[in-house]
């Protein structure tokens, strides 16, 4: 399932980076028609931090932000991962806590909109729900700091709908190095390749953007499924720590993993800032959509 998965969300978002950012007269109708005709796939979703205001409707055209329905629909998106993020220092009991409260405000805005959304968790229901007219809803959780070194917890966001888990966000999680934190595991620590393997046989993908190089190297070794790099970009062209190098990516499709680019303008000019923290200054806060579904 999760290398199915994983080739969907590329092939999908290839036609979302097409023709994202041209003005709706310029798109050549063979573009047009390809982009209508694909299962447009955004892989990294930040609006899950709006809907846990209880305010919230993601049916209705959002004042700010870039993802609701109304735009969804016009956008041709097909499907959606939600994400599920909390700060890397936010950490135990809480995290989980937080994590479980953002998972049940993805399900209730798909519960509450069954005209237009659907829970998927495999490639097949993507197809589907595609068929049917319907955008397809996903969750990733953004950070492993989120499990509180407990496989019963990843196992439980499984089985609520996770489909992939980014090993470390921002900052070093307790088996597991970050680009953007000093390293002190050296990659992945044991129980963090135990971490991997379970994700394999649950079915979630292990998403590997943010992690430190050396972790993304012990990723690559101890996994059998492939990885996904669900928001990052290229290090020679931006030279940020959690950007990824031209070998990285040769690596990882030697092992038929894929790198979803983000091309936020943080990325662009090698400026390492969680936006997060300056939400009412940003104006694409709340959403990747302008990033084509991705973050920096």
């Amino acid at each position: 399932m999760i290398s199915v998965l994983t080739r969907v969300a590329t092939v999908a978002l290839g036609g979302l980076l097409v023709t994202s950012g041209l003005a709706g007269d310029n798109i050549s109708e063979k573009a047009r028609k390809l982009h209508f005709s694909s299962i447009v796939v955004d892989t990294h979703d930040d609006t899950t931090q709006l809907m846990l205001d209880p305010k919230f409707d993601l049916g209705a055209r959002q004042p700010k932000g870039s993802i609701d329905i109304p735009r969804m629909r016009e956008g041709g998106l097909g499907a959606i991962f939600f994400s599920i993020w909390i700060p890397s220092k936010v950490t135990g009991p809480t995290a989980v806590q937080k994590a479980l409260q953002q998972i049940d405000a993805v399900r209730e805005q798909v519960r509450t909109h069954p005209k237009d959304l659907v829970l998927a968790t495999t490639a097949e229901q993507i197809r589907q729900a595609h068929k049917n007219g319907k955008i397809a809803a996903l969750m990733g959780v953004e950070g492993g700091h989120m499990i509180n070194s407990d496989l019963g917890v990843l196992r439980k966001y499984t089985a609520l709908g996770v489909r992939y888990m980014t090993l470390t966000h921002s900052g070093n999680d307790e088996w597991a190095d970050s680009s953007t934190d000093k390293a002190v595991h050296s990659g992945l620590t044991d129980f963090g390749k135990n971490v991997v393997r379970e994700m394999n046989r649950l079915g979630v993908m292990v998403d590997i953007s943010h992690v430190s190089d050396k972790t993304f190297y012990d990723a690559l070794e101890v996994s059998w499924a492939p990885l996904l790099a669900s928001h990052s970009s290229c290090r020679a062209i931006c030279d940020a720590p959690r950007n990824m190098s031209d070998q990285m990516m040769k690596d990882l499709a030697a092992k038929g993993g894929v790198i979803q680019i983000n091309y936020h303008v943080l990325a662009a000019r090698g400026v390492h800032e969680n936006h997060r923290t300056h939400r009412p200054r940003c104006p694409s806060c709340g959403d990747r959509s302008r990033r084509a579904g991705l973050r920096f």
